[in-house]
């Protein structure tokens, strides 16, 4: 509530114009709930290139918050009005596809491809439509049930069972808990609740309950995974990296997903310690452990994957220590996004993916292992999925029943959780003709003209003030420029940012890599995937003039400005 009021105050003191421009600042800062109420009031005063420029920015803020039909309504508001950007008519099919639509979906996907040609989603994602209608004639394998007790008006999803109780993640309404100004609602906690009854008949849930204290933070807890003995908890975290976003626009607040781990002595949980793969770079998270504990599966959007996030593995060896992380390849994973791994106690996986065929946003689908090789993976159907978001499935004891969490119409809140259980008799689980992929992000991509993967190019006029990090108001043109390249090609791309040599390695390193985080978060706010984007530091190692310091040389301030730069490099095709 707080947002709305701060929100209030200040479309009071701004025009239509200063609210748009206000709006995308929360935008950056990913407090969409704030930028909505702004952008609506400029829609129903401002002139028509406003309304025009408000109607895109709604659209994305409710598609961000995953309400997808009022974004779709607002994609087709910005459309309407000549906002020729081409991304609406993928966003809006994306949306009609979410709310089951599949026809008129499968219609704007094509427009979508008729404009956007080297885009391979347009063709891909029409045919999924068809998939989907074909799929909806299949009779049902499972029978589902929403788990009331478990749920509330908010989100509540990832149920895993342990030790005869449940722990999931849930962002209700609770006293004395920081709102997250994304949705609107507050920062995720991890719940847990006694299962009172598991029989053929029913199962039942006492009312739920903050889990222990050492697995709920400052920030968003869960979903999380323990081991087989429940002496060990690997914890989904996020952790702010900066929080001085209000007072400087060039430190924008960063979450990133985080891999936390504890151990039980004594009956008492320890203060959990982050992963070793933990990155201020990319994400790390939705943690799954194998049955013997020995494998961590684990999602991340680190350099090195097939899409935006792919699913990855660590191995434990003799000594406890956790290997390389090893991707599961291009039979799991696609130009998409995979997450919420589960690994049932026969070793198979299931999984949630929007870049599979499936019924809509995330579906679950199942992968088996044969000889050492991971099969096609097999979408679960219907009623498990639906036209909505359908993941994190986790199936108790013998597999036949379970959990899974989804966003569908008629549940008790925003993401619920579910109860499955596999009727008997059913067919075998399979898909009724060869899956449709999306485009294999291995063959030759088209490429930007005069651009090629891996060489390093400098953005001009991106220039920084001697020990500041943000974003100079003489930078936007440049900037706009690689906006304009990432929205016409599908390029994954490197910022690097480079300090002079004044100051030592380590703090220019920080610096340096701070400079570059502005420039990704000023990048995303322009509507750029942020799995597109990387962030690096080379402090002082790369001065590109005579102005050595470690040499004595003096220098002009000029000098030092130009060692001050940021640059960009393409390193992949997504």
């Amino acid at each position: 509530m707080r947002y709305y009021l701060v929100a209030a105050l200040l479309i009071l003191s701004l025009d239509t114009l200063g609210q748009v421009r206000a709006a995308r600042q929360e935008m950056q800062l990913y407090n969409y709930s704030v930028a909505i109420v702004m952008l609506e009031k400029a829609y129903g005063k401002g002139k028509p290139e406003t309304r025009r420029e408000a109607s895109g920015l709604l659209a994305e803020c409710y598609r961000r918050q995953n309400r997808l039909e009022k974004s779709g309504e607002w994609y087709q508001t910005a459309i309407s009005l000549g906002n020729k950007d081409p991304l609406n008519w993928y966003y809006l099919a994306c949306c009609q596809r979410s709310c089951g639509d599949y026809i008129r979906a499968k219609k704007s996907f094509l427009t979508f491809d008729s404009i956007a040609s080297s885009d391979p989603r347009g063709h891909t994602y029409a045919a999924f439509c068809d998939t989907a209608m074909a799929w909806q004639k299949l009779s049902p394998r499972y029978e589902i049930l929403n788990a009331k007790e478990l749920n509330s008006p908010q989100s509540d999803f990832a149920a895993v069972p342990a030790d005869g109780m449940v722990f999931f993640a849930s962002d209700r309404l609770a006293k004395n808990v920081s709102t997250f100004g994304w949705t609107g609602n507050d920062f995720l906690r991890v719940y847990q609740a006694v299962i009172l009854q598991n029989d053929s008949t029913n199962v039942k849930f006492s009312l739920p309950e903050t889990g222990p204290a050492a697995f709920n933070g400052k920030y968003h807890d869960g979903p999380l995974c323990f081991n087989k003995s429940m002496d060990e908890v690997f914890i989904n975290r996020t952790i702010e990296l900066n929080d001085k976003g209000r007072r400087d626009s060039g430190l924008i607040r960063t979450h990133l997903l985080k891999i936390f781990h504890a151990v039980k002595k004594n009956g008492e949980w320890s203060k959990p310690e982050p992963f070793f793969l933990n990155s201020d770079s990319c994400s790390v998270g939705h943690p799954a452990l194998s049955p013997d504990g020995n494998t961590l599966y684990f999602v991340s959007d680190m350099h090195g994957g097939y899409g935006g996030t792919d699913i990855w593995l660590c191995s434990k060896d003799d000594e406890g220590g956790w290997s390389r992380p090893v991707n599961l390849g291009k039979e799991i994973n696609t130009p998409g996004n995979e997450m919420f791994p589960f690994v049932s106690g026969n070793g198979d996986l299931y999984f949630a993916s929007d870049g599979l065929p499936g019924f809509g946003g995330l579906d679950v689908f199942l992968a088996k292992k044969d000889s050492g090789k991971w099969e096609v993976p097999v979408n679960l159907g219907q009623p498990v999925n639906s036209p909505a978001d359908d993941f994190a499935f986790a199936p108790w004891g013998d597999g036949r029943r379970g959990t899974f969490s989804s966003n569908r119409p008629g549940g008790e809140g925003s993401d619920d959780i579910y109860l499955y259980r596999v009727l008997p008799a059913t067919r075998k689980l399979q898909p009724p003709r060869q899956l449709p992929r999306p485009a294999d992000t291995n063959q030759p991509k088209p490429l930007p003209p005069g651009l090629t993967i891996g060489k390093t190019y400098r953005i001009e006029n991106i220039y920084y003030d001697f020990d500041k990090w943000n974003i100079r108001r003489d930078a936007g043109h440049s900037l706009d420029s690689l906006v304009k390249i990432m929205k016409e090609y599908p390029v994954i791309v490197e910022i690097g940012s480079h300090t002079d040599c004044r100051g030592s390695d380590g703090y220019n390193e920080v610096l340096s890599r701070k400079r570059a985080e502005s420039v990704v978060r000023y990048l995303a706010g322009q509507g750029i995937d942020p799995s597109r984007l990387t962030a690096k530091g080379y402090g002082k190692s790369q001065l590109i003039n005579r102005c050595n310091c470690s040499q004595g040389v003096q220098c002009s301030e000029a000098e030092y400005q130009e060692n001050r730069r940021t640059e960009f490099k393409i390193t992949g095709v997504n």
